[in-house]
């Protein structure tokens, strides 16, 4: 279709082009294809972001967590977070090592922890998580679930995987809902 496709981080230009934009957000979730955590500027685009957006608008992002350890929690939440979801597709931890290409349980207990260290810095922070039901997983779900309430995860988004056929081939990818 000709349309332009630009991969890459976010900008300070385009994201300071959208502020005037946020003062009438009701949410803000800096998500993307990627880590946000890897960001250079995350917590400037949560700052400059809090600034403009009325004080019941809330701003999140969805992470795997393995960068965030206690400094970088209060930083965030300093900067204005509200909502964290951490990526957790299992309760055992061969099977999330498994889905996780070599990932580790306990880095997201470690995150779970520094996360609620940051709560004095932002009382109404939110931690929660995301499961994406596969078939080598769904028997996990309660499990996964009660883990999560017991690692203080408040909220729970679950979704699937959908096939989806990309240019007409007739090989078959799988992405997140």
């Amino acid at each position: 279709s000709g349309a332009l496709t630009v991969e890459g981080d976010l900008s300070a230009a385009t994201f300071t082009a959208l502020l005037p934009a946020m003062g009438s957000l009701e949410a803000l979730v800096l998500n993307g294809i990627g880590e946000p955590l890897l960001h250079p500027q995350l917590e400037t685009f949560i700052s400059q972001a809090r600034q403009q957006m009325p004080p019941s608008g809330w701003i999140g992002f969805q992470s795997n967590g393995l960068l965030l350890d206690a400094p970088r929690a209060r930083a965030l939440a300093a900067a204005g977070l509200d909502r964290a979801c951490l990526s957790v597709d299992a309760s055992s931890p061969e099977t999330f090592r498994a889905l996780r290409e070599g990932g580790e349980l306990q880095a997201l207990e470690a995150a779970f922890a520094a996360l609620h260290q940051a709560k004095p810095t932002r009382p109404g922070l939110q931690v929660g998580i995301e499961f994406v039901v596969m078939r080598q997983n769904l028997d996990q779900l309660c499990d996964t679930l009660r883990w999560a309430a017991g690692q203080g995860a408040c909220f729970a988004l679950v979704s699937h995987l959908l096939p989806y056929a990309e240019n007409n081939r007739s090989d078959v990818a799988y992405r997140s809902a």
